[in-house]
């Protein structure tokens, strides 16, 4: 569990490092501000929250499913990360707010590193069995 726990927030914390990279690029090339909608402390707190209950999830859901737990639980995760588009695309934004249709470019992006980290720092806390194979 304390693995699982630590894969999580390493995971949230690499990928809130990207996303606070991306949202400066991406703000500073397309000339946009959305701070006031995308802070700095949400990027980092759903970043790490969604790795850490990732992380937990896989752990219980490895207890129930022995065979094949990190194909099932990819699938779902990954399924789970294409519905969370939802919210960037259906996001309202404050009247004032100039270019909001670059909002979708900017927050999409950042709802895929999660994923893309977990996934990326898995074979650091836990030893595939299928390591030594090629295919």
């Amino acid at each position: 569990m304390q693995k699982t726990f630590y894969h999580g927030i390493t995971a949230g914390a690499l990928s809130a490092l990207a996303c606070i990279v991306y949202s400066n690029a991406y703000n500073g090339a397309m000339m946009t501000d959305f701070s006031k909608v995308v802070s700095i402390g949400g990027i980092i707190g759903s970043c790490i929250f969604g790795c850490v209950l990732a992380s937990l999830g896989y752990y219980f859901f490895a207890k129930k499913v022995t065979s094949n737990t990190d194909v099932w639980f990819n699938i779902i995760f990954l399924i789970l990360t294409f519905a969370s588009f939802v919210g960037p695309f259906s996001a309202t934004l404050p009247l004032d707010m100039e270019s909001p249709e670059l909002f979708a470019g900017l927050t999409i992006p950042m709802h895929i590193f999660p994923i893309l980290f977990w996934l990326a720092t898995k074979p650091l806390f836990f030893k595939s069995e299928n390591s030594n194979r090629i295919f």
